[in-house]
């Protein structure tokens, strides 16, 4: 039966207009998918263990005693002050001076995150303790104790906490009130004395986890430090002072339109770079940008150490130094993802296949092994890291 001719022409004219039609632009791949109410049941879990392994008389004055980072897990997973063991905890550790570089730094974000403008004093003098402990070629070691001058005061008005960002930032712990009491005053700390010659890559990224943390107290750090400091990461970067050649070209992981080339740091100022002394350093490098008031996204130092974290990216275990560090580095680059400011690196979302990872890995007594990983792991999943500005693609979900 043949159609009539007005219905072929109507046909034959629209078929032109079919095939002009644009077809929808093609999406990216979707971030793996998250399932809160188990991340906060794996937290609470993970927290009852913590709070049944925990002994504020264990660990004294010793080099690895975890006062500090079981306060920092417990702070962040919205633990309040009124909880016995939490406050045993505090006070015990309220009650030493600063001690070694580890401790003195996670002191410091303790105390910034509890609350910066009672405790100033307190943490004025872990910022004085990581000043004079700083070594002659910029990195940190272990430490020494110092002497702790009367601070020096200095009054002002509704004060910024600085690194271009504003008063009242979001707190992420659960305290009521939500937002962190604005700085009214700033205390400078001036250098004291010289550290050894070199320390080493662990140590140093920690001192920077501190010194941010001071900073945002409204302590006034001594500008030679923070350049010091800035000036080791940039030279112990894979391919600049130790002649190594720059891996293969990749475009940048995130940020800026670019060209990045991947490069890690280890340990020391030799050997090859793996995933947990990267991730470290590349927070590090952020952190002193961000004091410096200085657009990290833009650091090509910091874009490589991504495009590194991109090309070796893994979530189930640490990148080029697999049987040792796993949670610690996973830690590192929950740091990096917030600080930087970002939901991926590369073409992975990080916290996703971190958390689920983690959820896969807990015990069923509510650990990851023992008391210091499960630390690393509960501030993993709870995105611990506060964005150095509100970015509006951070992944913490506000409460």
């Amino acid at each position: 039966m043949s159609l009539p001719l007005a219905l072929v022409l109507g046909l034959l004219l629209a078929f032109p207009a079919m095939a002009q039609e644009k077809k929808p632009a093609a999406k990216g791949p979707d971030l793996p998918k998250v399932d809160e109410a188990k991340v906060a049941e794996a937290i609470r879990k993970g927290i009852a263990y913590l709070k049944e392994h925990s002994n504020s008389k264990k660990g004294g004055n010793g080099r690895h005693s975890t006062h500090e980072l079981f306060l920092l897990a417990m702070v962040h997973a919205g633990v309040k002050r009124a909880d016995p063991v939490f406050n045993e905890l505090l006070e015990a550790m309220l009650a030493e001076d600063p001690l070694f570089t580890y401790r003195t730094a996670l002191r410091a974000m303790v105390l910034e995150e509890i609350d910066r403008s009672h405790y100033q004093e307190q943490i004025f003098r872990c910022a004085q303790f990581l000043v004079d402990n700083q070594c002659a070629n910029g990195q940190w070691t272990y430490g020494e104790a110092t002497t702790y001058p009367t601070p020096t005061i200095m009054p002002q008005k509704d004060v910024a906490t600085g690194g271009g960002r504003s008063e009242g930032v979001v707190i992420f712990g659960e305290a009521e009130g939500g937002t962190k009491p604005p700085i009214r005053s700033k205390i400078p700390v001036s250098k004291q004395r010289s550290g050894p010659d070199r320390g080493d890559n662990s140590n140093s990224q920690y001192a920077a986890l501190g010194l941010r943390a001071c900073h945002d107290a409204g302590i006034v750090l001594p500008k030679e430090v923070v350049e010091k400091a800035l000036g080791w990461w940039r030279q112990s970067q894979e391919g600049t002072s130790r002649g190594n050649p720059p891996a293969k070209n990749t475009p940048a992981p995130t940020g800026p339109a670019t060209t990045s080339e991947p490069r890690g740091w280890t340990y020391g100022a030799r050997g090859t770079g793996y995933g947990s002394m990267t991730v470290g350093a590349s927070g590090a490098l952020i952190i002193y940008d961000y004091i410096q008031g200085k657009d990290w996204k833009k650091d090509q130092d910091v874009l490589d150490g991504l495009a590194w974290e991109d090309t070796n990216f893994t979530v189930t275990e640490n990148p080029k130094h697999p049987k040792k560090h796993h949670l610690y580095y996973l830690y590192g680059l929950e740091r990096v993802g917030m600080l930087f400011g970002t939901e991926k690196i590369g073409s992975h979302g990080w916290y996703a296949e971190g958390a689920n990872y983690l959820m896969e890995q807990q015990g069923a007594d509510g650990s990851w092994e023992n008391p210091i990983d499960t630390c690393f792991a509960i501030l993993f999943l709870r995105r611990a890291t506060r964005p150095l500005v509100e970015s509006t693609d951070s992944t913490r979900p506000r409460k």
